[in-house]
């Protein structure tokens, strides 16, 4: 795809490599080809690039060979950013951030060294934003909120919950914290939020578990025999914190459910999907999206001199301007970079109003599931 660095580039990868992050790697890298092509379609010849593997866990910094010529290094996904921010401080490194979408972004508010770090995808937070409007447009807003500790959908409950109330929404406890934690394999906790359930009867259940997962399991089962909630089974209504790739295949049930139909991308999706269902015979991911996007950003940065800071320093993506009305498509780009203009590129995974340290937005849809 591209070379790897006996040259010393100035742009570097850091792909995943541990047993799990087979899926991964596979969406990153077939998005970021579409990309490279899409890059030499503007007869532009694509940059030189420095692959490396990392596993889960360890540390960047001995993966990367000392270089005073890097200076734009893509970070895998799900980064440790505090890792990656001190790295960046000692070698003098912008940092791209491809998928970086839940609580860790929390850490960049207060994160020194924020400023080298550039998230591509939009936050999570921009997909529970969407579930919240399409609930209390549905009128659902009275609920109550459930999670499985082990789940992966319990680190999205509480912000949910914070979302809900702000936008008029009521969150109904019987504890002394909002959202209900209920192992399921505990009879007595099971049990205890079912009577919560059945006694105040909340319209509507925000459940942080997968459509498979044992808590929602049961839940499901308890209320189709008409045993959980007021007026089961055909109430009460489920609202899923699950990304929409896990709800594909969620259960027919006799009660609405509502979840998150896409998470939050950019405007130029369409094509993009359409071209990436051509080249691989699947829909894509946002990962994959993200992947596209990182390898216009690097093709772009490598296209001119890299712009200085204030300071004196080189500032590698100091040739973005998240404020321009229009993003320009690639080829314009181009022309616009080497003409010394600051530019908003086209991007399918946001918005493209990409900035140091926030991480950019992008339009999400949520809604019943039919």
């Amino acid at each position: 795809m591209v070379a790897s660095g006996v040259s010393r580039p100035r742009l570097a990868v850091l792909l995943p490599m541990g047993q799990r992050d087979n899926q991964v790697r596979q969406d990153f890298l077939q998005g970021f080809r579409l990309g490279q092509s899409s890059v030499e379609a503007c007869g532009e010849p694509f940059p030189l690039v420095a692959w490396h593997g990392i596993n889960s866990g360890d540390a960047p910094d001995p993966h990367l060979m000392p270089s005073i010529e890097l200076k734009l290094l893509v970070a895998p996904p799900s980064a440790d950013l505090r890792a990656f921010a001190a790295l960046a401080a000692e070698r003098d490194l912008t940092v791209l951030l491809p998928y970086q979408r839940g609580q860790s972004l929390d850490t960049l508010r207060g994160l020194k060294g924020r400023e080298r770090l550039w998230p591509i995808v939009p936050s999570q937070q921009e997909d529970l934003k969407a579930m919240v409007a399409a609930a209390l447009e549905a009128g659902w807003g009275r609920a109550m909120v459930v999670e499985d500790p082990a789940a992966l959908e319990s680190t999205s409950s509480n912000t949910f919950v914070e979302l809900f109330k702000a936008a008029g929404g009521i969150v109904e406890s019987y504890e002394a914290e909002p959202v209900q934690r209920v192992d399921p394999s505990n009879d007595g906790r099971l049990q205890r939020f079912k009577d919560d359930m059945a006694w105040s009867w909340v319209p509507t259940v925000v459940v942080a578990d997968a459509p498979d997962g044992p808590l929602s399991q049961q839940l499901r089962a308890e209320q189709q025999q008409g045993r959980f909630g007021g007026g089961a089974p055909r109430t009460p209504n489920w609202i899923w914190l699950t990304e929409a790739e896990g709800l594909q295949d969620a259960p027919t049930v006799p009660w609405q459910q509502l979840g998150l139909q896409h998470p939050a991308r950019g405007d130029a999706w369409a094509d993009f999907q359409k071209d990436f269902q051509q080249q691989t015979g699947k829909a894509p991911s946002l990962l994959a999206g993200a992947g596209f996007d990182t390898a216009r950003l690097l093709a772009l940065a490598d296209a001119a001199p890299l712009p200085l800071a204030d300071d004196g320093s080189i500032d590698a993506m100091g040739w973005l301007d998240p404020d321009q009305k229009e993003a320009v498509p690639i080829c314009d780009a181009f022309d616009q970079r080497r003409s010394g203009e600051r530019l908003r590129l086209q991007a399918v995974a946001s918005d493209s109003r990409f900035r140091a340290g926030q991480a950019p937005s992008g339009q999400a849809m949520a809604g019943l599931i039919e």
